[in-house]
């Protein structure tokens, strides 16, 4: 590219060379000659004047069409650069798009079946609240420290103490828990979407008669008495479970004989039924 120190140095030689040559020619014409000689000068200076702005201009638009294109190359370069980053945003943006999509179609789907579990723990939670209001009417006439209902883990335990169903070492249920036994049962046939499961419970005390061999076959024998008690209150059999758990879920410490108390115990566990058992049945 000719920049303008290069133009300068350019018309001072061509000044400097055709100055010379006109030294020379005068030298050699006569004196008579000056005048038209002078014009002669003259107009040898303006055309050199006259070609070097005629040159400067073409070096100016030389060095103008070099700059467009150098400018049109990289207008070029950087489009196809936004081009390919606009296409890879594209892409992107369609797959964002489809996984969105997805995601909410999954999410509509969840929201149907959260909303039908909260539906169903709430017509769980108004079985267990109504149906332990109606137990402690119906066993009213029994102590807080023989039988107590609980609403523990979306279950309602009826806890039985030992003193109000059995004698010490014994399965045979005495008549005043025959008679609890009997309430319980005919509220909970008011209520045929209820599971019924007997746990029976002993402290640690080892076994001392001949007719147990352990605190795990006394407590099986007794859960199965309760359930047979139930059962002759008039509950379906098919509705009904027992299960022995011996000295091996203690509620409070067996080093006392308080706590060996509250560990010999009788629970009957209700469950309601899940709305699709119950429409099944």
């Amino acid at each position: 590219m000719i920049n303008s120190d290069n133009y300068y140095y350019f018309c001072q030689k061509k000044t400097s060379n055709y100055l010379k040559r006109k030294t020379i020619m005068s030298s050699e014409t006569s004196n008579g000659n000056k005048g038209s000689n002078f014009w002669v000068w003259v107009l040898g200076a303006a055309l050199l004047v006259a070609s070097g702005f005629y040159i400067w201009d073409k070096i100016k638009s030389k060095n103008k069409i070099e700059d467009l294109e150098a400018e049109k190359t990289q207008i070029s370069a950087d489009f196809l650069k936004y081009k390919t980053e606009n296409e890879s945003m594209e892409a992107n943006y369609t797959d964002l798009q489809r996984r969105y999509d997805v995601l909410n179609e999954q999410l509509g789907g969840n929201e149907t079946q959260i909303a039908s579990y909260k539906a169903q723990l709430a017509a769980k939670d108004s079985v267990l609240n109504n149906l332990k209001n109606s137990l402690k009417t119906a066993l009213v006439d029994f102590k807080s420290d023989e039988i107590k209902v609980e609403n523990r883990d979306g279950k309602l335990y009826v806890i039985m103490l030992d003193k109000l169903l059995f004698k010490s070492g014994n399965a045979e249920v005495e008549m005043k828990g025959q008679k609890a036994l009997k309430a319980l049962a005919k509220e909970l046939s008011n209520n045929p979407n209820v599971g019924i499961m007997v746990e029976g419970h002993t402290d640690n005390i080892p076994m001392s008669g001949k007719t147990y061999k352990d605190n795990w076959e006394l407590s099986s024998a007794r859960a199965l008495s309760v359930v047979r008690c139930l059962s002759d209150g008039g509950l379906p059999q098919k509705r009904l479970a027992a299960v022995g758990r011996g000295e091996f879920y203690p509620v409070a410490s067996n080093t006392t004989e308080a706590g060996r108390a509250q560990n010999r115990r009788t629970e009957i566990i209700l469950t309601p039924f899940s709305v699709e058992r119950q429409t099944a049945k």
